[in-house]
């Protein structure tokens, strides 16, 4: 917010302006020239209160920076800005015209009421008793306050074009790179099952795994040894469920793999989205015991189970290619019978979460015996029906998608990292698009503060650069450790992220059971961010195939209906259209523990 208050002297007829904001200098700067100077002589001076300790004194024909008290600080610092003088509409500084922009720095401005080049909206003045308030909307988020932000205007995405050094990279011959996140329903063995694969493939020594089964067995939980390869938290392992998304790295003969192993119960969805935000492609994992399977797909008589809510949500997120992965079949004896049942009882629904058959495959395994993971099945039972390829071989199937090189940068933050090689300001992701190499400027957004890229790692090997697609954590200098949280985005410091105040999203209803009205109260989940929000206008009804209207302005919405709506979360976020970034463009609504609809934005309504 930045407020405004207009006071009389008693022995003057001269005002004083006040203008206390949580905004940069520079915005400051530009909302009182914009909106104030044009009263000339009218106001002795003005003073601004910027976050960054300043006070300004802006008079006519120069603007200077006087270090004052803060209420945190008893001394801030002190920075002059010498502006040249004015020459009929000329700026009232000319300190940007190097192209370089320092803390605290004025930035160009027009004399008159033109063109804004910060985005600032016009605000009418409210007179009350000889006091003028004028408020200026920008919702700042609390959580770390900018020192340095942008006030320059954003430039188009498709004017962008992607520097020399990039292209060079792009022709480099690597390894493809493969986010491959592993989903189903709560104790369907996704931990054991790439806790195992892990461990055959040398990625885990045998010493671990000694501790592991020595520590497993004293606490009564023998079976969860491969498990707690990915589960090392104390918590985790007490209770014996995943609760946050592990990650884990191996290789196969074709893909470096970036292994996501998800939680699996109810009140880990959340972390399960972050996850599949970043996935190229799954691994359903499901349990082929008798009445698992089926309680993993309805719920147990409460509504669906996370196989369905998961195979929905990883689909709506953007992966197309998956494996179906029947385990724990031991405990059915290697039943071609139960294997032929799932496989039917499940097709229909994948296909009309949107998966294409030739994009689903099928295997046969046993994550606690080893049975058909990375060599072929040596269980009699299991190997007099089955002579398909191992789940290992599967993975080397999946392709690699497309990578935005050439698309402005984008990495979403994953998670707040702490290491001596990173430093204190360190945060872990993907690149969803462009590349960055070390002494990079991005822009850590919705804050807006202008960072350094200082390290760059990858599974604890330096890197030098970083394309689209590549996992990464990412050391900063030059920013508040304060101001990075988990689902801020860093981008490139001409082509910033929008920070969403309200959006138009096309959604698809799930199996809901009590309607979505107008005004109803969600949480809104779009990659690694999520923020509670209201549904503010219900647009229209679609027809589910050929997306055209049926019906505007609809009183509710009901299951499996697909439609047109406006949210407006609490706070802002940083999302963009589908059509622009897909992975910053796909959202999903939930309420509790139920996933309601989910879905695509398709308009952005209003920015901050």
């Amino acid at each position: 917010m930045v407020g405004l208050s207009v006071k009389f002297r008693r022995d003057e007829t001269k005002p004083i302006l006040c203008l206390v904001s949580d905004q940069s200098v520079n915005t400051c700067l530009q909302f009182a020239h914009d909106h104030l100077m044009p009263a000339g002589n009218s106001c002795e001076e003005l003073l601004l209160s910027a976050v960054s300790g300043y006070i300004i004194n802006l008079r006519p024909q120069q603007a200077s920076v006087k270090p004052t008290a803060n209420k945190a600080k008893d001394v801030a610092k002190a920075v002059d800005v010498q502006a040249k003088k004015l020459k009929g509409s000329a700026n009232i500084s000319d300190s940007s015209s190097s192209g370089k922009k320092e803390p605290g720095e004025a930035v160009p401005m027009a004399s008159g009421r033109g063109e804004l080049k910060t985005g600032v909206e016009s605000a009418e003045p409210l007179v009350l008793e000889g006091i003028v308030h004028m408020t200026l909307e920008s919702d700042y988020r609390e959580r770390g306050k900018g020192r340095d932000q942008t006030s320059a205007v954003p430039k188009r995405v498709e004017a962008f074009a992607p520097e020399p050094w990039v292209l060079e990279e792009v022709k480099r011959e690597r390894k493809p790179l493969l986010h491959l996140i592993v989903i189903g329903h709560v104790d369907a063995g996704k931990s054991t099952l790439m806790g195992h694969i892990l461990h055959l493939l040398g990625r885990v020594s045998q010493k671990e795994m000694h501790k592991n089964e020595r520590e497993s067995k004293q606490k009564g939980k023998g079976s969860f040894a491969y498990a707690w390869v990915l589960d090392e938290g104390s918590e985790e392992r007490a209770r014996g469920v995943t609760m946050t998304v592990a990650v884990a790295h191996f290789e196969t003969p074709k893909l470096r793999v970036v292994l996501l192993d998800a939680p699996g119960h109810k009140d880990f969805v959340p972390n399960m989205i972050s996850g599949a935000a970043q996935a190229d492609a799954a691994v359903l994992v499901v349990d082929a015991s008798l009445g698992a399977f089926e309680a993993g797909l309805e719920g147990e008589g409460q509504g669906s189970g996370q196989t369905r809510e998961h195979a929905q949500l990883v689909r709506s997120l953007g992966v197309e290619q998956l494996i179906v992965a029947v385990n724990k079949m031991d405990a059915v004896n290697y039943s071609q019978k139960r294997y032929d049942f799932i496989k039917a009882s499940l097709h229909s629904f994948l296909r009309q979460c949107g998966f294409k058959e030739s994009a689903v495959s099928w295997i046969p395994v046993s994550a606690i015996d080893g049975e058909n993971l990375i060599a072929p099945p040596s269980a009699a039972a299991l190997k007099s029906w089955y002579s398909g390829p191992t789940l290992l071989q599967s993975v080397d199937t999946f392709e690699q998608p497309l990578r935005n090189t050439r698309k402005p940068f984008r990495l979403v933050v994953a998670e707040l990292v702490r290491s001596r090689t990173l430093g204190q300001a360190a945060i872990s992701g993907k690149l969803e698009s462009g590349a960055i190499r070390i002494g990079s400027k991005v822009l850590v957004m919705p804050t807006g503060e202008t960072a350094t890229i200082k390290t760059i790692e990858q599974d604890g090997e330096a890197l030098h650069d970083a394309l689209a697609g590549d996992s990464v954590d990412v050391g900063l200098t030059g920013v508040d450790p304060a101001v990075l949280f988990t689902g801020g985005v860093l981008c490139h410091p001409d082509y910033p992220v929008p920070v969403v105040t309200r959006l138009e999203v096309r959604v698809l209803v799930l199996g809901i059971t009590v309607p979505i009205l107008r005004g109803a109260q969600v949480v809104l989940h779009g990659h690694h961010a999520k923020e509670s929000a209201t549904v503010a206008e219900l647009g229209a009804l679609l027809d589910s195939k050929t997306g055209t209207i049926v019906r505007t302005k609809p009183r509710c919405l009901t299951a499996n209906q697909s439609a047109i709506i406006e949210i407006v979360p609490e706070r802002s976020m940083c999302l963009e259209e589908y059509s622009q970034f897909k992975a910053l463009g796909r959202i999903a609504l939930r309420d509790g523990c139920k996933t309601l609809a989910v879905g695509i934005v398709t308009r952005i309504v209003s920015t901050q």
